[in-house]
């Protein structure tokens, strides 16, 4: 093990020994030489020398020290944490030597540590089925992954191309979605085919330049996977209504045969049938439910005067209505549409929302109306968005999952699409856009 020294002993111990030599050999020149003030002189200056010389080499190794620590410092600009200090043998170098070797060491680590969770953040990201692009604010791609690729048809490597040239590749909805940066839903027809894509965009700051992150999920197997599950729901939901009304009716019709052959308790017939009509007329109405929904019939579509037939809606329903559109007609089945709004706002009374927080919106943009419903409940999971408006998915405990679906059906057979967000402030705000009349429909 190397022994520490001083460097102030060992530089005043060596200025103190030529010191003392020198003063000896004063004491002998004055003593013994003929002409002392010559050699006095001359012994000065080559003392002095020596001990500037002794000074100078006991200062190298702070020299060193510093000059070390220089280029291990700018290392550290660079990112590399390699460099570390030899321990030198004066102790007042120590201390920063140690310090300087435990925070290389420590950037070391943490580096490694970092490359590890980036490696496998990578590997993850690489392996998933959601497409994810990152471009940056020249809208060049920084970083994708292997979904991402597949999804663009591209082979090679994606970083540094141009996004804007390569969705133009991409399936006509899916591409004016991307560069509409719309957020949500998006389906999309290949070969008879139904697709239906979960497009999500962020706009982020990273390293101090604007960021867009663009996230693509095929939900086209998981909704028939989904789709499938809610059909093998219907079917337990039917036959368990069916048990609950054909039990009693079959145990009541029993009895009443009895009563009938025995003639006694005549009087108890009325309840029994009546009870009987209840239980029919139960079932029919729930089965009637779901037939409505198989025979949506196709919107017959005539020209509507526009603010008659919001005022209507608006007193039908007691809620509050907000107006901004310019336009006198709309081009719809009314009775349809009138459904849809209605189911919508009897859905926002019910989510839990002060009957005040509900609001009917209809306002213009360019040819279109818009349609929005919100209310201030407490608005839906990101799961339950996503399967809200399929058929017979329902979040009430004695919902049918009816009501949301046909709308939707009514309203894609209007040419729109019903879209489901949560708000900020929050609550759910359903919205759905259908075109204005034409000249040639008016």
């Amino acid at each position: 093990m190397k022994k520490h020294t001083s460097l102030r002993k060992h530089l005043v111990s060596n200025v103190l020994l030529v010191m003392v030599i020198q003063l000896i050999l004063l004491v002998f020149v004055w003593q013994t030489m003929s002409n002392p003030n010559l050699w006095i002189s001359g012994l000065l200056i080559i003392g002095n020398a020596v001990i500037l010389w002794v000074v100078v080499n006991a200062l190298k190794p702070i020299s060193e020290v510093l000059h070390a620590l220089d280029i291990g410092v700018n290392s550290f600009n660079d990112k590399d944490f390699s460099i570390t200090i030899e321990k030198q043998q004066y102790t007042e170098f120590s201390s920063i030597i140690n310090i300087y070797n435990d925070l290389a060491k420590i950037m070391r680590d943490e580096r490694m540590a970092i490359y590890q969770r980036e490696l496998l953040l990578d590997t993850v990201i690489q392996s998933t089925p959601v497409a994810l692009i990152l471009t940056d604010n020249h809208d060049h791609i920084v970083y994708s992954n292997h979904a991402a690729k597949t999804l663009l048809n591209q082979k090679k490597s994606l970083e540094g191309m141009s996004f804007v040239d390569i969705y133009q590749h991409m399936p006509q909805a899916l591409m004016e979605a991307t560069a509409n940066k719309q957020d949500g839903l998006v389906t999309e027809k290949l070969n008879d085919e139904t697709i239906v894509y979960h497009l999500n965009y962020q706009a982020f700051t990273l390293n101090k330049q604007q960021h867009n992150l663009y996230l693509y999920k095929n939900l086209t197997s998981d909704m028939s996977r989904k789709e499938s599950e809610i059909w093998k729901q219907v079917i337990r939901l039917i036959s368990h209504e069916l048990n609950n009304s054909l039990a009693p009716i079959s145990s009541l019709t029993n009895s009443a045969k009895k009563i009938i052959v025995s003639g006694d308790n005549l009087h108890m017939l009325p309840d029994m049938l009546d009870t009987i009509s209840r239980r029919s007329a139960h079932l029919h109405q729930f089965i009637e439910q779901y037939a409505h929904f198989a025979r949506l019939p196709k919107p017959h579509k005539i020209q509507v005067e526009l603010r008659p037939f919001i005022q209507t809606i608006s007193q039908l329903c007691a809620v509050e209505t907000v107006t901004r559109f310019e336009a006198d007609n709309l081009f719809c089945d009314p009775a349809q549409i009138e459904q849809v709004l209605i189911n919508l706002i009897k859905n926002a009374k019910e989510s839990g929302s002060a009957l005040n927080g509900v609001l009917l919106e209809i306002y213009q943009s360019s040819q279109h109306l818009t349609f929005a419903v919100s209310d201030q409940g407490k608005g839906m999971t990101e799961q339950q968005l996503l399967q809200a408006i399929l058929p017979f998915y329902t979040t009430k405990s004695k919902g049918t999952g009816v009501g949301l679906a046909l709308c939707n059906e009514i309203v894609i057979a209007h040419g729109g699409k019903l879209k489901l967000e949560n708000q900020k402030q929050g609550g759910l705000k359903v919205a759905f856009t259908l075109a204005l009349a034409t000249k040639s429909q008016a």
